[in-house]
């Protein structure tokens, strides 16, 4: 069974630490070729939507991508993300955000919800249906990962 994950798009990006702190044009395409590279959806039968605050025509729209990209234009990438997942509400929807309101709205329409520290954590097998014993690991792009890193940089170089 293939899946159909929605993204919200700066909350997760904000969370893929190597590519922050550039020109926000040049974040959102390291973000966009981190996920088509590393994957962290699975398969590549699995579906992918991020949705972007703003409009396409200010920001620039990425081109020959398996990722489907959205951006909210007049409303808020959350407003966005709710009525694409009231539009669709089908058990194999995966909305990947930190949003409250947005998972609520997820969860009522049937849909799963992970979190974005959760998600870029994942590992799954290529049939994107399985899991690894990766997911339990720590990984240092995450944000757990980066404060233990913090924590043991003070212990280290004292």
């Amino acid at each position: 069974m293939s899946l159909h994950y929605i993204i919200d798009g700066y909350n997760l990006m904000k969370q893929v630490t190597r590519i922050t702190g550039k020109k926000l044009y040049r974040d959102r395409e390291g973000f966009i070729h981190f996920l088509e590279t590393e994957r962290p959806y699975g398969s590549k039968n699995n579906k992918v939507t991020v949705v972007f605050d703003g409009n396409a025509d200010v920001y620039g729209r990425r081109i020959n991508s398996e990722i489907e990209i959205v951006f909210s234009r007049g409303e808020t990438a959350d407003e966005k993300i709710k009525k694409i997942v009231e539009n669709l509400g089908r058990k194999n929807l995966v909305v990947v955000s930190d949003d409250n309101a947005v998972k609520y709205t997820a969860k009522l329409q049937g849909a799963r919800v992970i979190g974005a520290e959760g998600f870029l954590a994942k590992k799954t097998s290529r049939t994107g249906d399985r899991h690894s014993k990766e997911e339990d690991k720590i990984h240092p792009e995450t944000s757990i990962g980066i404060k233990i890193t913090k924590e043991m940089e003070k212990i280290w170089l004292k």
